[in-house]
């Protein structure tokens, strides 16, 4: 019949379907929208001529219940495509993206509530009013308010033949737009800096480089916490691989059973080559990579999808009736929407329900799946103690939580050759971000008292092996996740005085890594604490009543000098014109595009330097703030090093600079605090 119309009056659009998308959507439009979030209508119209047309546009009716109206045309960049021969077939258009008429709604619509939109017209290529039919179809929306993501990003500096890498802008830039575009949330706070790491001299193919990774993180973000740090922080670090598969450090990230966000994850970031993620054609893998990582830190699971993601338990809450290796079914065809990034080179794509595949797998071309979009919503609102806005839409929560892991990230099989953060970045798409949410006394434990040893370091639990990577004073406990007392397979952390007198013990508590092979010792993070006493002379990780690793103090306590800024660089400073160092949209850390100098060639960081008396072997963690010393983030965590640079990168849109350096004997510390740098102070050159 509309074929026969068409004949007799020229061209007609009937509306098919009407879907609206945040990023992943069914047929039904089953999955919930987000408020703030950035919002796309497909709008899919039967054609009726006898030629293909191109270049079709359309425009929009928005209505809210108040009685409000407007008007929005179609994306200017992708006009639609209308095929007579595609007629009826629903799933056949919804898989490409110019195969609808594709809306963005304006961020003022996209705000808390309820709203009506329908197709007011259709125009050729020529700007000709196609006839119309079913244009009065109207789809309901609603918006709810979801919780902020909250991210900081750890560049990974390290030492490799000579060459300091560290992650290139596009690395960061990949990590935040792909964050920000694939996960359930209209608000993103991202701080990024760069942290010396000692990494391996070499990376395995399993988790013990991302292992030793996110040891390191772990303190670091134990430090910053205990030192005025927002506890709602995801930590990520950031590998970069030089552009060399033996510099490629497969990533993990502990699972917290319960909602917790002091699990870390690291992971490798570079440009994909023809053997590792050849289907990627973007500058940079990192940005989905972090995602898989980070879903690990919001509770989600491998789903044993059968592309090589192994879990000892799988994914508890996959629904029945979905493949663990696809996006959808015939039956639920959840489609990914991909609203891309043009300053990352990333377009608008979709990704069809049989060709796309969840995140936590290690197939090809990932997305976030239908349930895991909605079980990362429920686990950021969980932090913040708040409600999801999509879990009334979508499936339930499934069964209850799991036991505490660590799991390998994506990758595969590849063939191996050889063998700051301040100022605050926040991002909203509404444009209008939400204030930042201070640390709340409920987000840090209330059952410890007094000053602590935090503890953090390595155990392998079949072998009997351990190591004690660092350790801090905190006034007060920083720990989240309590390990039960007793257990046969619980490390305990003893603290001893000179005589060799007990003095306290406290079980910790164990992040396993999980490889893809069922038979791999059970390694993982070990993190505890003990009460401080200034007589504690040896630490001990003992498990099974045994040993696994010591730390002693020395009878000399460590003195250190105040970290002064080395002259060239504060000169060379004012030169580049930084006496007020100007913020741009978000500080990504330094735009290297390639492996830098240590001293950061003629980046012209600020080196700081200090001295030091005591034991030979004194350590140093470094600390800067951008706030007066409000809040300190580490840089450095048991450097053996007397100077740290600084890029000026770190330190963007900042007025004032203080470094603090923390030296320890092993056990005991002694701080000194540079003289505040005024960088907005008008200093004469010499």
């Amino acid at each position: 019949m509309l074929a026969q119309v068409a004949a007799a009056a020229g061209p007609r659009v009937e509306v098919q379907h009407i879907e609206i998308t945040q990023g992943i959507q069914d047929h039904r439009n089953s999955v919930g929208l987000i408020a703030g979030k950035r919002t796309f209508v497909r709008i899919f119209v039967d054609y009726a001529a006898p030629a293909t047309a191109s270049g079709v546009r359309g425009t929009l009716e928005l209505r809210r219940q108040a009685g409000a109206a407007r008007s929005v045309d179609s994306i200017g960049g992708l006009t639609a495509v209308l095929d007579p021969a595609q007629n009826g077939k629903l799933d056949v258009k919804r898989r490409v993206a110019d195969r609808s008429l594709v809306f963005e709604l304006p961020a003022d619509w996209t705000v808390p509530g309820d709203l009506s939109l329908s197709l007011s017209s259709v125009k050729a290529s020529d700007g000709a009013i196609l006839d119309c039919g079913k244009c009065d179809l109207k789809e309901n929306l609603k918006f709810g308010q979801a919780s902020p993501v909250r991210i900081e990003l750890l560049g990974m500096r390290y030492v490799r033949n000579a060459k300091t890498h560290v992650p290139r802008d596009i690395d960061y830039r990949s990590i935040v737009s792909w964050i920000q575009r694939a996960y359930p949330a209209s608000e993103f706070e991202f701080h990024t800096r760069v942290v010396d790491w000692n990494a391996p001299s070499v990376f395995d193919t399993g988790t013990e480089a991302c292992g030793e990774a996110n040891a390191a993180i772990t303190a670091i973000r134990k430090l910053d916490v205990a030192n005025g740090k927002n506890a709602l922080f995801h930590y990520y670090g950031v590998v970069y691989d030089g552009s060399s598969l033996a510099n490629f450090m497969r990533g993990c990230a502990s699972i917290p059973a319960d909602p917790d966000p002091s699990a870390v994850g690291s992971g490798p970031a570079g440009t994909a080559t023809s053997v590792l993620f050849p289907w990627d054609k973007g500058p940079s893998y990192a940005g989905w990579y972090a995602g898989h990582e980070l879903g690990h830190t919001f509770g989600r699971h491998h789903p044993n999808s059968g592309c090589g993601d192994w879990d000892r338990t799988g994914d508890p809450q996959w629904p029945a009736q979905m493949p663990k290796n696809k996006l959808g079914t015939s039956d639920h065809p959840y489609v990914g929407f991909d609203r891309g990034d043009p300053s990352i080179q990333a377009p608008i794509s979709v990704l069809a329900w049989d060709v796309g595949a969840d995140l936590m797998t290690y197939c090809d071309s990932v997305w976030p799946s239908a349930h895991n979009y909605v079980e990362i919503c429920n686990r950021t609102s969980a932090e913040n103690k708040t409600f999801c806005p999509l879990s009334a839409q979508t499936s339930g929560a499934g069964p209850g939580a799991v036991a505490a892991l660590s799991v390998s990230g994506p990758g595969g099989p590849i063939t191996m050759v050889g063998r700051m953060a301040p100022p605050i970045v926040r991002t909203a798409e509404t444009g209008t971000p939400a204030p930042a949410a201070a640390p709340s006394s409920a987000d840090l434990p209330a059952n410890v008292s007094g000053p602590v040893l935090s503890v953090t370091g390595r155990i392998n639990l079949d072998r009997e092996t351990g190591a004690i990577s660092s350790v801090n004073r905190f006034q007060q406990s920083v720990e989240t996740t309590k390990p039960a007392a007793g257990g046969s397979e619980t490390p305990l952390i003893k603290s001893f005085d000179s005589q060799g007198r007990l003095l306290a013990q406290r079980p910790a508590t164990v992040l396993l890594d999980t490889d893809t092979s069922p038979d791999s010792p059970r390694t993982g993070v070990v993190s505890g604490e003990v009460p401080y006493a200034g007589d504690i002379a040896r630490l001990e990780l003992v498990f099974k009543d045994k040993t696994l690793a010591v730390r002693s103090s020395s009878p000399e306590r460590p003195a250190i000098t105040p970290p002064t800024l080395e002259p060239t660089a504060l000169i060379n400073l004012l030169r580049n014109n930084f006496n007020t160092i100007q913020g741009g949209p978000f500080n990504v850390g330094p735009q290297t595009t390639a492996p830098a100098a240590p001293n950061g060639g003629d980046k012209g960081p600020l080196v700081y330097q200090w001295q030091a008396q005591g034991p030979p072997d004194l350590k140093y963690t470094v600390q800067i703030s951008t706030n007066g010393g409000k809040e300190w983030n580490t840089v450095a965590v048991e450097t053996q090093q007397h100077s740290i640079a600084i890029d000026p990168s770190w330190i963007q849109g900042a007025t004032t600079l203080d470094v603090r350096v923390r030296a320890s004997d092993g056990i005991h510390e002694t701080v000194a605090t540079s003289k505040q740098l005024d960088l907005g102070a008008k200093i004469p050159l010499q």
